[in-house]
């Protein structure tokens, strides 16, 4: 089990993709995230969406995340929300 995600701009064309590391950070980071939090939406097993403003609450949930927690796919992730907050694009996540 693992998921990639695909960095789109706003015509929804892929400007980078990146995959699961092999301790799967960001399959955990999504399955543990809470109720409440904007990542508790993306789905390990099918493909969910974001646009420019989940990007920034994702942002803003990844800031609160402990800094020596974040590995280098999740600071990747955090990387490429910005990127899409700041050009309204879309961060395709693709579950397994």
């Amino acid at each position: 089990m693992s998921i990639a995600v695909r960095v789109l701009n706003g015509g929804k064309h892929v400007e980078s993709v990146f995959e699961d590391d092999d301790e799967l950070s960001l399959f955990r980071f999504v399955a543990d995230a809470p109720e409440a939090s904007v990542r508790w939406g993306i789905s390990e097993f099918r493909d969910t969406l974001f646009n420019y403003k989940q990007a920034l609450q994702l942002l803003r949930e990844m800031d609160e995340f402990p800094e020596g927690q974040l590995t280098p796919v999740l600071r990747k992730l955090r990387e490429s929300a910005e990127w899409v907050y700041k050009r309204s694009g879309y961060l395709l996540f693709l579950g397994d």
